[in-house]
C-alpha cells in the first residue's frame, strides 16, 4: 500500500463523527476530573465535595428550603 491509501483511510476514520463525538465526551469527562482532583489538592481542608455547603450564605438558604 501506499502512503496515500494509509492517508486516506486515516482521514475516513478520524474524520467520522461517530469517532468525533465519543472523543469529545472522553475529553470533557477526562478534563472535568482534572479540575476535581486539583480541587482536592488545592483545597485547605482537602474537602473539595463539601466545600460549597460550608459557606454561610449556602447554610442560610438550606435552612430556608429545608
Amino acid at each position: 500500500m501506499k502512503f496515500e491509501d494509509y492517508y486516506k483511510e486515516f482521514c475516513e476514520v478520524f474524520g467520522h463523527p461517530l469517532w468525533h463525538m465519543p472523543m469529545m465526551l472522553i475529553g470533557v469527562f477526562f478534563m472535568i476530573e482534572l479540575m476535581h482532583i486539583n480541587e482536592h489538592y488545592n483545597m485547605e481542608r482537602g474537602d473539595a465535595h463539601g466545600y460549597c455547603g460550608q459557606k454561610e450564605w449556602v447554610k442560610k438558604l438550606q435552612d430556608e428550603y429545608y
